[in-house]
């Protein structure tokens, strides 16, 4: 992983209950803690989903190329 340091300053694997206490984290202003708006977005719409799918070994399930998703 080579992310862009004008973008990112941080980058961290996690697990799903070590995600969720980020976005609590992130939420309450604890630790200086911010994660991009983009990521929201995504983390919000689609990652625990597809984690639930990754983990059932079903993500072939909610693979949708022809969908613009437009997230706000």
């Amino acid at each position: 992983m080579k992310p862009n340091p004008d973008e990112v300053a941080e980058v961290k694997y996690v697990n799903r209950e070590q995600l969720k206490e980020l976005l609590r984290k992130a939420d309450a202003g604890e630790e200086g803690l911010k994660l991009s708006p983009w990521f929201r977005l995504i983390v919000d719409n689609f990652l625990f989903k597809w984690w639930d799918h990754l983990e059932k070994g079903t993500l072939k399930e909610v693979i949708d190329m022809k969908t613009i998703h437009r997230l706000t």
